[in-house]
């Protein structure tokens, strides 16, 4: 009796345990699509990934591409759909998440710390958000919310609610974050007169802006250094 010829069910998981075996191995010898196209098939279970992987490497030039890839260029890829949206924002919170837990609760916080959790939660949003980071007087982290979520290219924030969120915190200083999705990390003239606002606004009731930090895909610029924000 003939061998039977394995079906395609049986040569795609041959060919995934091959990958996985391999990535257990040794995670660094595997090329950027073979990554991509391993985390695919936890999503899309039942078919060959092995060529969308490929394509997006191709749309989007690396891993971090298409991470910072916006839901609608993603359905640009043929194969993609609400599955790789769903598996990207995990990868994307994990990441977020990863960064400020990595930051110390008990000891005194350096602005690079900061740069670092504002750039994984801030760098592949593909609209402008508002974070804080909360100090407390001896310049430990209280907490690291969002403020306000905006469109594309703007979101609006008062002084008001920042003294506001200070005061429930019990915060003594604050560093502000926000993005600029696919632009440049550069202060804008009304970037630049929000920061004087609440700079002036916090300092008359006892409370201190520390950092207005502006984020984009592989950038970050820090008003303070800018010196638009004045030392203590």
């Amino acid at each position: 009796m003939p061998d039977r010829e394995p079906s395609q069910n049986e040569l795609r998981n041959g060919h995934r345990k091959r990958l996985r075996e391999r990535l257990l191995d040794d995670p660094t010898k595997l090329f950027d699509d073979e990554l991509v196209e391993l985390l695919l098939g936890y999503v899309y279970l039942r078919r060959d990934n092995k060529m969308l992987a490929k394509r997006l490497i191709q749309r989007f030039g690396s891993i971090r591409g298409i991470l910072a890839a916006s839901p609608a260029a993603l359905r640009n890829v043929e194969g993609c759909g609400e599955p790789t949206d769903a598996v990207l924002a995990l990868l994307r919170e994990i990441m977020a998440r990863l960064s400020t837990d990595a930051v110390p609760r008990k000891q005194p916080v350096t602005l690079e710390e900061l740069i670092e959790m504002g750039k994984q939660r801030l760098r592949f949003c593909s609209h402008e958000e508002v974070w804080a980071a909360l100090l407390d007087k001896q310049n430990r982290l209280l907490n690291f919310i969002r403020i306000r979520d905006g469109s594309a290219d703007h979101v609006g924030l008062e002084p008001r609610e920042v003294a506001e969120l200070m005061f429930g915190e019990k915060a003594s200083s604050i560093v502000l974050m926000h993005n600029h999705p696919g632009g440049l990390a550069k202060p804008s003239i009304s970037d630049r007169d929000l920061t004087e606002r609440i700079d002036t606004a916090l300092k008359s009731l006892g409370m201190y802006l520390q950092d207005h930090l502006i984020i984009s895909s592989d950038q970050c610029f820090s008003l303070k250094l800018d010196r638009s924000i004045p030392s203590r």
